[in-house]
């Protein structure tokens, strides 16, 4: 199994990162594939005396700094460290690849390089919270601020998926993050997902809201949440993970007593200190992207990207997990409709096409012809032009039953550059002041006299086209 690695992203990179490879390949017997500057990474290398273990690597020219704009970094450097591992994966020259720089842009070219799964509109990142039960898988925790309803569905199924293939829990206990246990609680948001979940019981176990506490004290496998508020649990989890851990050290570290009684349960705080420490997870795999992908913490030590290489590895997450999160979403398909594709990932989905589209040949023209686009437009306009009066557009009613929704015609159709509707009414046509045929419907009336104008109604003003 070989996993490209983002040997120039985090805040200790690359020295931590390549170390941190080292780590895997000798510890766990991973194939590792750093991607970074080709100097760089090999004198790091060989500083660490890595160049006999299964450790490659794969030259990219750019970096991606933490302050960057995702989206900008994916724009204007395609030769990035994040562009290059996510093109290893894509090519099927690595597994999985692992990063711990911008988090931001790494969903940003896993979407535009791999691509989303079949029925998952945004990727999410679960990352895995200590609790009484062993661990509480939270979703999402910082890929996507602001979601919909369905956008916490799809966290739910892929979460469910995750816990069940990865931590081998046979029917994973879903809950949504709120301000209360009771249904009244909430907002519009978390009732409206609720309302998608309870319809789905087949496939995800959803017990209902859960509060911040019940993070930690195991009452569900999932916890679903949007990525601004996970963001901020996780971070409190983390900071008063840290601030127990060193109060504890003063505490027996101050006085002789309290050395004398760290002797004797010294390797108990051991263990705590290592089940709270972010590090032995290594990182948080990105969910609902056409790959497998895990992003590491920023401030990442050696230890946490060998973790982080090691979670990236799991056969069960290579394996399995997306062709299971596909096959539950077209179940649940009927339960809510796949909004239209709007904002970023939208964007990057439409810019992902345009880049892995071939590029069609040019025609050969002989001279003095006109450019092939400027023949079909007047083709257009010369069809539009002479076809029959008769024939009349479908009503609005008709034309938007083949879509998810029917939208309204517009008030003021000029106003957005569109033709103009008409009624039931024929339509009698007259070239426009610019040359193009107008459909604007004149009703047969008397022969206009002097003085006439002031008593007529206005009914030109009032016709919408």
């Amino acid at each position: 199994m070989k996993i490209a690695l983002d040997a120039m992203g985090g805040d200790l990179a690359p020295r931590a990162v390549v170390e941190g490879a080292v780590l895997a390949a000798r510890e766990l017997g991973i194939e590792v594939v750093l991607v970074g500057d080709r100097e760089i990474v090999a004198r790091e290398l060989a500083n660490l005396k890595g160049e006999r273990l299964p450790i490659t690597i794969e030259h990219a020219s750019q970096v991606v700094e933490m302050d960057d704009s995702p989206l900008e970094s994916v724009m204007t450097k395609p030769n990035s460290s994040i562009s290059a591992g996510f093109e290893l994966v894509r090519r099927g020259d690595a597994q999985a690849f692992v990063s711990a720089g911008n988090s931001g842009a790494m969903m940003a070219a896993a979407i535009l390089v791999l691509g989303t799964l079949p029925g998952v509109d945004r990727p999410a990142i679960a990352s895995l919270i200590p609790s009484a039960s062993g661990f509480t898988l939270l979703i999402d925790v910082g890929a996507n601020t602001e979601v919909k309803p369905l956008n916490l569905v799809q966290f739910a199924v892929m979460g469910t998926v995750y816990t069940r293939r990865v931590r081998q829990i046979a029917r994973p206990r879903v809950g949504i993050l709120s301000n209360g246990e009771e249904d009244s609680k909430g907002t519009e948001l978390t009732r409206a997902a609720a309302a998608m979940l309870r319809q789905m019981s087949a496939d995800v176990d959803y017990v209902g809201y859960v509060e911040g506490r019940d993070i930690n004290r195991g009452r569900v496998d999932v916890v679903v949440t949007d990525g601004f508020t996970g963001n901020v649990a996780l971070k409190s989890l983390e900071g008063f993970s840290s601030f127990l851990l060193g109060n504890l050290r003063e505490l027996f570290a101050g006085t002789v007593r309290g050395r004398i009684a760290y002797l004797f349960i010294g390797k108990f705080l051991s263990a705590m200190r290592n089940r709270l420490d972010p590090s032995e997870y290594g990182g948080a795999p990105l969910l609902g992207v056409s790959g497998v992908a895990v992003i590491a913490h920023g401030s990442s030590n050696p230890r946490a990207i060998r973790n982080a290489v090691r979670a990236a590895a799991n056969e069960a997450l290579i394996n399995r997990v997306n062709a299971e999160i596909v096959e539950l979403l077209s179940h649940g398909a009927a339960v809510a409709e796949k909004p239209a594709g709007k904002g970023l990932r939208a964007m990057l989905s439409r810019m992902r096409e345009r880049l892995h589209r071939p590029h069609p040949q040019p025609h050969p023209q002989k001279e003095g012809d006109a450019p092939r686009h400027h023949k079909e437009n007047e083709t257009g306009r010369k069809g539009a032009a002479e076809a029959p009066p008769a024939a009349e557009p479908p009503p609005p009613a008709a034309r938007g039953a083949t879509g998810p929704l029917t939208a309204a015609p517009p008030a003021h159709p000029a106003a957005n550059g569109a033709a103009p509707e008409l009624e039931a009414h024929p339509a009698h046509h007259e070239p426009s002041p610019n040359g193009a045929a107008a459909d604007k419907p004149k009703a047969k009336e008397p022969e206009e006299r002097p003085g006439d104008q002031e008593d007529r109604p206005h009914s030109d003003k009032n016709n919408p086209a």
